[in-house]
């Protein structure tokens, strides 16, 4: 199995989920007590945050970019980024390393396509629904893509930014999202921030949900492990 690379923290909760789903899959697939080779590079969210918020993307990018050489230089063969919404600047972040990397857009709009899905609700911060780095790849494969309407876009980033960031996942945020999703009129919902799946069960929301985090991670274990 080749060594996975992950550059996470962004946010921590998200990079821990990571790991854990690395390693479930790596151990599905192996058996035994098998569990991935993997190194996790996890950054400080208080550094990235703020150039998020001011839309410095190019100085994110950079920042990140440093990072991502370093999980090279961990013994890396295989890198992925554990966050959305920063794969805006996913070119900058891989220019200069040289291993393999699998973004998070393609992992997920090849499995939309697979399942031969035609509509789906793209959920995550109003960056990830508004910005083309996720949405084009899915539109790519002749899937259309809904998202919540701007007048909720705040709500939703006070939810990830203020709620998922601190760890916090209570019922009322839930009830939030599941009202959301269920009036999206989609047939298959993308949980494009990867702390969605640790507010939601599956099971509570219309629709089959594609966790970003989860399609994401099964890509990289099936290229780790030499099945695709």
């Amino acid at each position: 199995m080749l060594t996975i690379g992950v550059l996470g923290g962004i946010t921590w909760h998200s990079a821990a989920e990571y790991y854990r789903l690395l390693n479930t899959l790596a151990n599905e697939r192996a058996g035994g007590i098998h569990a991935a080779r993997c190194v996790l590079f996890s950054v400080d969210v208080g550094e990235i945050d703020p150039l998020l918020h001011a839309r410095r993307w190019d100085d994110a990018g950079r920042m990140l970019a440093a990072d991502a050489k370093a999980v090279e230089a961990a013994g890396a063969e295989v890198f992925v980024l554990a966050c959305n919404t920063l794969h805006h600047v996913w070119d900058t972040i891989v220019a200069d390393i040289r291993i393999p990397s699998i973004h998070i857009g393609d992992a997920v709009a090849n499995a939309l396509a697979r399942d031969g899905r035609e509509r789906v609700a793209l959920v995550g911060t109003s960056y990830t629904m508004t910005l083309p780095f996720l949405r084009d790849r899915i539109a790519a494969h002749g899937i259309d893509v809904v998202v919540p309407d701007e007048s909720t876009h705040a709500q939703i980033d006070r939810t990830i930014f203020d709620e998922f960031g601190h760890g916090v996942f209570s019922d009322e945020t839930r009830g939030f999202y599941v009202d959301l999703i269920g009036g999206l009129g989609a047939d298959a919902v993308v949980f494009a921030c990867t702390e969605l799946g640790l507010l939601l069960p599956s099971d509570d929301v219309a629709g089959t949900v594609y966790d970003t985090a989860r399609v994401h991670a099964q890509a990289v274990v099936d290229y780790a492990t030499n099945v695709v």
